[in-house]
């Protein structure tokens, strides 16, 4: 009878994790820039209708602003340029049909239900087109419930789309003075990030660092609507070149650490070797942010071959000393690379255009492959798609004055997973609450209706959203509460009586969310096997694009950007998992020991990477050939294992094969540095898939 007692606990355990992670505050993703100047976008169409006597007019037009501003991500001015306007049409043709179509409740409907099942499904597609489809629901809510002629609508459809192109203005403002300000600041902070590698080494066990970083630069310079001309393919090679450089300072790292017991002296040279690495990197960071080359950047270069002294006796010294030497011939490239994307603009950039580089992932694949009932995505949209409008007819049948806050709620918390959905609702409720009063309470006692003062308060409360952002729910709904009450009470709805209307809105709606998320849930846990067999299974591409002959090296790019990818969606599901209060300790045990054992993975497979030889080492040396197979079939029945029910897979004696390799290769007349480097690799990655398998093995026998 006392079996319930642990499953009582692990839930009240997982919901105090949950609301603690709700209440903290996370500002790493703030831009004090980018929330001033979109505040300036809602508060000044604002100031210019109250001072013609026309306030219903900048309403509108502020709606568009306050949508739009949401899409004002980081990214190339003409990516950002084409996101912000794509939002704002959106949003202007969804408000424009939403008012239109407002006096009749079933096209209405119809209309939610569309727009509720698209902004579901582009959750999959991104941060930048769920916001779109969040922005164009929460306008067609908002406006249907103030139905006019068609001809007024299509002009408050304008007024809205006005608005968002004056955000968009607002937001490209700088192109002309620095076009590439976006993409030198994403390298800079990749360049810092690298730096503070090489200056603080990590172990081979630890997570693999600076990949967001590396996704950011990515992003902004791979993404679509990116830039050409010198400069950004300066930038390009100096992401490529980082990539690389991540490789042999984790590479270096582990020789250094495998050197102190029996070389000391050339341990100490390599991490001196590190450090002065570390020095010449945050010189580049330093000019990319300046957009100016730094004077003493070239000086700070020394001539090769000073890591000469590093070679010893053993094949390790020998490694070490070659991949010194790689990373000095690295460091010149960034300097001279440096040197040219610092001059942006001070050339024809649009002189001979390249082609498109292959992106990573495509969103209508994504999109499509998404459209399945056994898809999380899927089942989300099919909930927003029914409930929004659903919600939105009884409140209109009731008669509830601007109802409308209860389905914006739905909309803004209910996500796949419950909890986030939890997370959203609980932070939703409690900001709010605050939000409504303090703004209720600075309307009635301080400004007394002042226009002035109150469209100066709605640009603070929106400053404040803008820099919560998206991750600071509780934060964000408190200046949203605030925001709300000072624009109806621009319109004229007195702020006394939002209060409690607005307050028992969001609780309904996030009651309703949380039910919907209970009754039709989509747990994190049993997603998680699939993350882990895809990033297994990147992992293994990753692997066979290095010694397969018929592989191009944007081929081996895109399969190292893959395992960074799914390395990254693993977390985030092992995270979300953890958060469940629901019985699953145990697959979230098993995934989180499966994924530390991936990360020297990670690091075997850079150092073979960082080697340049691989392939050639696959077609002279059979051992390392057979070694190699064994490695994959090990990781595809790894993939079995974890897809079937996580079951033992069969031992395929890798350890005997990497000793096997060790005797060939001496033998194989390949360089000492290349020998000592993929033996090294090849340690980390036997020991890495073994302690996989004994993971599973034991997980098995427990079970």
């Amino acid at each position: 009878m006392s079996a319930p007692a642990p499953t009582s606990r692990l839930v009240a355990s997982s919901l105090r994790r949950l609301v603690s992670d709700a209440a903290r505050i996370d500002l790493s993703q703030s831009n004090p820039l980018v929330s001033l100047r979109n505040a300036i976008g809602l508060v000044l169409p604002l100031s210019v209708a109250a001072a013609a006597g026309r306030p219903s007019v900048g309403v509108a037009i502020a709606i568009g602003a306050l949508q739009t501003a949401f899409a004002d991500r980081p990214g190339p001015y003409r990516l950002r340029c084409l996101r912000m306007l794509a939002v704002a049409t959106l949003a202007g043709v969804t408000a424009g049909l939403a008012a239109a179509l407002g006096h009749s409740v079933l096209p209405s409907a119809l209309l939610l239900a569309a727009l509720g099942f698209l902004a579901g499904l582009l959750l999959t597609a991104g941060p930048s087109a769920a916001q779109a489809g969040i922005a164009a629901t929460a306008c067609a809510l908002v406006l249907g419930h103030l139905p006019q002629p068609p001809w007024q609508a299509a002009q408050t459809g304008l007024l809205v789309l006005a608005g968002g192109v004056l955000q968009t203005a607002l937001a490209i403002a700088a192109w002309p003075l620095g076009r590439h300000r976006p993409e030198r600041f994403a390298l800079s902070a990749l360049y810092r990030q690298l730096a503070a590698l090489a200056a603080d080494p990590i172990g081979a066990a630890s997570r693999p660092p600076v990949t967001p970083a590396i996704d950011d630069a990515s992003a902004v310079l791979r993404g679509v609507g990116h830039d050409h001309g010198p400069s950004v393919e300066a930038y390009r090679v100096l992401l490529d070149e980082a990539i690389r450089a991540r490789q042999d300072i984790l590479v270096l790292t582990g020789y250094a650490d495998r050197l102190d017991a029996d070389q000391p002296a050339a341990a100490r040279a390599v991490r001196f070797e590190l450090a002065h690495a570390a020095t010449v990197l945050h010189a580049i960071a330093a000019t990319l942010e300046s957009g100016r080359p730094a004077a003493d950047l070239q000086r700070l270069l020394v001539p090769a071959g000073r890591s000469d002294a590093l070679v010893g006796d053993s094949l390790t010294g020998r490694a070490a000393a070659s991949r010194v030497r790689s990373l000095a011939g690295q460091l010149r490239a960034m300097v001279e690379t440096a040197r040219t994307g610092a001059g942006e603009g001070r050339t024809n950039e649009d002189a001979g255009r390249p082609s498109g580089s292959m992106r990573l992932r495509d969103p209508l694949a994504v999109l499509r492959a998404n459209l399945s009932p056994n898809s999380p995505a899927a089942r989300h949209s099919l909930r927003l798609a029914v409930l929004v409008p659903v919600t939105d007819i009884f409140i209109r049948s009731v008669g509830v004055q601007r109802g409308y806050w209860v389905a914006l709620t739905i909309l803004v918390v209910l996500r796949p997973d419950f909890a986030q959905t939890f997370q959203r609702s609980l932070a939703r409720v409690a900001g709010t609450l605050i939000g409504l009063l303090a703004a209720s309470l600075l309307l009635h006692y301080l400004l007394h209706d002042w226009t002035p003062g109150m469209i100066a308060l709605l640009g603070l409360s929106f400053f404040g959203m803008r820099m919560a952002g998206p991750t600071n729910m509780a934060l964000s709904s408190m200046f949203l509460g605030g925001l709300v009450v000072v624009l109806l009470a621009l319109s004229g709805v007195p702020a006394h009586t939002t209060v409690v209307i607005r307050l028992v809105d969001t609780a309904v709606g996030g009651a309703i969310a949380l039910v919907a998320a209970l009754l039709w849930p989509s747990w994190e846990r049993a997603q998680l096997p699939d993350r882990m067999v895809e990033l297994i299974a990147a992992y293994q591409r990753y692997l066979q694009s290095m010694v397969d002959p018929d592989t191009t090296q944007g081929a081996r790019a895109t399969a190292r950007r893959q395992s960074r990818l799914a390395r990254s969606a693993a977390e985030a599901s092992l995270d979300r998992a953890r958060a469940e209060p629901v019985s699953s300790q145990g697959r979230v045990e098993l995934a989180a020991s499966v994924l530390a054992h991936s990360h020297r993975m990670v690091h075997a497979l850079t150092a073979l990477d960082a080697t340049g030889h691989a392939r050639e080492v696959y077609a002279k040396v059979p051992e390392f050939r057979f070694l190699i197979d064994a490695v994959s079939a090990s990781l595809t029945a790894t993939q079995q294992a974890i897809g079937f029910g996580w079951r033992q897979i069969k031992d395929l004696q890798l350890r005997s094969r990497h000793a096997e390799l060790t005797g060939a290769l001496p033998l194989a007349q390949l360089a000492p540095d290349v020998a000592a480097a993929v033996v090294e690799a090849t340690d980390r990655l036997v020991n890495s898939v073994d302690s996989m398998a004994a993971v599973l093995a034991e997980h098995r026998g427990r079970s």
